[in-house]
């Protein structure tokens, strides 16, 4: 992880190089002054745009045809160029061997040449991932030559480098007791981090298998895959798991950072709640998703510059995306998301840690340096506690739903019994007739008033738990009484029947329910509405109604309805949250009465 911002830097930039004019007597001395030498400042430089060049060519060169690199590590960007590097070496005092380390293991060909001042050869080596691990000398994750330097001869360094991907060139000079503490201690905290990581992978597995969550699956994938590029990034997997296939080896990177930038848009999904939470948002995260898909699957098969450079935009935009969809979901109120938050949190506060480093506004600290790698360890150590801490509230919900179902199932045992007995007593077949009649309004053929406060109550139950919108509209036919007045009850009664059967040809839905409330006023319940999609529905019955005509004792008369609309999500299955429910949605009707009738008004709950 902690060079993918390097990547990225050398995308937006066309080259990340310093340069001074070379200094052709400029002589590095090696003594015991100091048993580690960074090389960046040290190196003079040259594009071979052709690929031609041999070392002796290069050797031969003029010095004002070199740039001195100025400060910094080396940094080309992405570009196939053939660059040399040189620089002068002398070894003032002992007999030791110096190693010669590249930082930078996705480096595809590197040539190490070391001449003595008569241009005879003394040290040829090629190395990078695009040859085969066996012909290392030294077998290290990071291309290694061993530089035996004759005490008080100058000898030139020459380094030739070629890459697909970014061209970078941290080289750095030990001593062969620092190297050897340092491999040490390098392999050490990365036995350290990857046992880490297993840890949680395996724990992760073991969990899976106990209670089938798809989160806790996604997770999975997601550590595997980020682990995967962990170990191809820091030549792990080249020295491990296919030395001999320097080719795969190349693809491994960008399809690692694609199908853990995939399989972590899949787990935000899932564990956010998107789909229900944020619908809009949900389908922009399935577009995404499914670009991620093509971009494994190309991946495969596109050249490797495109390759590293589409995955590396992906694995630095995605916990971006991410870190503020969280963001907006834990302000919703919406408990579950604090760990992910947090996780997501602690890595981009490593990602800044290690960017203010590479643009030399902190300092180069064990912390700068590894803010990327703490950064993501602490993150997946708190998306661990986020889905522990998931799972408990889950089986909290589970409880509650379960108290719910026993006491409902109680109740409708005892229901069951009692039409059971009369239906002993009234014969059966005419008790459940005669029951079903009981919930219909005798005039108008919609639900009546007793039947609707069951409904309501069933229904906001039930978006309780489902944690779904509810909508209620109270439809009020305008200037009623005029209608009974001038044109006697039978006309009344008829407004009535074609007021409901109008109102029922726009709640189509099995689940919606239109009751007459009482004399002119009827009730439409819309289970699973939002407000919007209510307002939509009750202007459609406003405006529909505005333009019959009823025909009534020879006449054709037109009528007008004023509609109260209120919704809400149930935070709890408390009675008097519903009373507020209908409480709005009857002070809306009022207003809209008030401001002049023929209109919709949305109620506050």
């Amino acid at each position: 992880m902690r060079l993918l911002l390097i990547l990225l830097f050398s995308w937006m930039s066309s080259a990340g190089v310093h340069a001074a004019p070379a200094e052709s007597d400029a002589l590095l001395h090696l003594n015991g002054e100091s048993s580690r030498v960074e090389l960046n400042t040290y190196w003079d430089f040259i594009a071979d745009p052709s690929s031609t060049g041999d070392v002796y060519t290069v050797h031969g060169l003029p010095a004002e045809r070199f740039t001195r690199h100025a400060s910094g590590v080396p940094n080309f960007g992405f570009t196939e160029q053939r660059y040399w590097f040189r620089t002068q070496l002398q070894q003032s005092s002992g007999d030791e061997s110096w190693f010669l380390e590249f930082d930078y293991p996705p480096l595809d060909n590197i040539d190490v040449f070391l001449l003595d001042q008569q241009g005879e050869m003394l040290v040829v080596e090629h190395g990078g991932d695009r040859r085969p691990f066996a012909q290392r000398l030294i077998k290290s994750r990071q291309f290694t030559v061993e530089l035996p330097l004759p005490l008080d001869e100058p000898v030139w360094l020459y380094v030739a480098v070629q890459t697909e991907g970014s061209l970078q060139m941290p080289a750095v000079l030990y001593s062969a007791p620092r190297y050897v503490s340092n491999t040490r201690s390098e392999y050490y905290l990365l036995g350290l981090y990857y046992g880490a990581l297993l840890s949680m992978l395996l724990y992760s597995l073991l969990t899976y298998l106990s209670v089938r969550d798809a989160s806790h699956l996604y997770y999975i994938v997601y550590i595997a895959a980020y682990g995967l590029f962990q170990l191809t990034i820091n030549g792990l997997a080249f020295e491990y798991l296919w030395p001999q296939w320097p080719g795969w080896n190349n693809r491994m990177l960008p399809l690692a950072i694609s199908v853990a930038t995939l399989t972590l848009i899949l787990l935000t999904r899932s564990f956010l709640q998107t789909r229900t939470l944020v619908p809009r948002i949900d389908g922009l995260l399935r577009l995404v998703q499914w670009l991620y898909v093509a971009l494994a699957l190309a991946c495969l098969v596109m050249p490797y510059n495109w390759a590293i450079r589409l995955s590396t935009a992906s694995a630095v935009i995605s916990p971006l995306v991410v870190f503020a969809i969280a963001v907006w979901i834990f302000w919703a109120g919406y408990r579950q998301s604090r760990f992910f938050l947090l996780a997501f949190t602690v890595l981009l506060l490593g990602m800044v840690l290690y960017a203010l480093k590479t643009f030399h506004v902190l300092p180069g600290t064990f912390l700068t340096e590894h803010a990327l790698q703490i950064g993501s360890a602490l993150q997946m150590i708190l998306l661990m506690v986020a889905l522990a801490d998931r799972m408990r509230l889950l089986k909290q919900e589970n409880l509650r739903i379960e108290q719910e179902a026993r006491v409902l199932l109680e109740q409708r045992v005892l229901e069951r019994t009692e039409e059971l007995n009369s239906a002993l007593r009234e014969l059966g077949d005419k008790n459940r007739q005669l029951s079903e009649l009981s919930t219909i309004d005798g005039l108008t053929g919609v639900f009546n008033r007793a039947h609707q406060e069951e409904v309501l109550a069933t229904e906001w139950a039930r978006a309780c738990r489902q944690r779904g919108p509810l909508s209620v509209l109270m439809v009020d036919i305008d200037h009623f009484k005029r209608v009974n007045d001038n044109y006697g009850h039978q006309a009344g009664d008829a407004v009535l029947k074609t007021v409901a059967a109008h109102i029922k040809n726009f709640a189509k839905r099995k689940a919606d329910v239109v009751c007459r409330y009482g004399g002119e006023e009827f009730m439409v319940i819309l289970p699973d509405t939002s407000s919007e999609g209510a307002f939509t529905l009750a202007e459609g019955i406003r405006q529909g109604l505005a333009e019959l005509e009823i025909p009534v004792v020879g006449n054709l008369l037109r009528v007008t309805v004023s509609i109260g609309l209120a919704s809400a999500i149930p935070g709890s299955p408390a009675e008097d949250e519903l009373v507020a429910l209908v409480g709005a949605a009857d002070a809306a009707l009022y207003r809209a009465k008030q401001e002049g009738r023929n209109q919709v008004r949305l109620g506050a709950v």
